[in-house]
């Protein structure tokens, strides 16, 4: 059982490092236009999220879509919004930042550099090339058979999928042990 529990744990604490700003869907085409949102978790505790930069890669059509209580303005290479009065990404809390792109151009993917500012002045600079170690990753737009596709996937995306199977495994496993365990009692 204590083996089980280490495993739940590892599968779980690796996922509080995985709240950055991230682009949704995940995957788009070559030559499509559409709508993504620039999800935008705020992890911390003591502090609220009051602005998002975006920055939008060279020849990427971009325009933000409203949003109530925040104000969009365009800046150097992206796009910025600032929390109106009142208005911010409390702690714990998700917000998803809507802009239309495209069309999208022909390469296998899209890096979308972030800076997530707090109320206390923090800013939390979402920049890294996005690869598996990278502590503060860029969002990424994986544009699938564009440009060159042999090239490996370093998008350091997150097995959600595989996650999930583990943790029903592991619940599964729990149930048994607790059964075998009431039966023998």
């Amino acid at each position: 059982m204590r083996v089980l529990l280490a495993v739940l744990v590892l599968l779980v604490a690796p996922t509080s490092a995985l709240a950055h700003v991230t682009v949704l869907p995940e995957t788009s085409r070559p030559g499509q236009t559409g709508e993504f949102s620039f999800r935008t978790p705020n992890e911390r505790t003591d502090a609220a999220t009051t602005k998002l930069e975006v920055f939008i890669p060279d020849g990427v059509p971009a325009e933000a879509q409203p949003m109530k209580g925040w104000t969009i303005n365009r800046i150097a290479g992206g796009i910025q919004w600032t929390a109106d009065e009142g208005v911010s990404i409390k702690p714990g809390r998700t917000e998803d930042f809507k802009v239309k792109l495209g069309p999208l151009p022909e390469q296998p993917r899209l890096v979308f550099k972030a800076l997530q500012h707090y109320a206390d002045g923090q800013v939390v600079r979402w920049i890294q090339d996005p690869t598996e170690d990278a502590e503060r990753p860029a969002a990424v737009l994986d544009l699938g058979g564009g440009g060159d596709t042999s090239a490996s996937d370093e998008s350091g995306g997150f097995p959600w999928p595989l996650i999930v199977v583990l943790v029903v495994a592991v619940g599964g496993a729990l149930a048994v042990v607790t059964l075998r365990r009431r039966r023998v009692s």
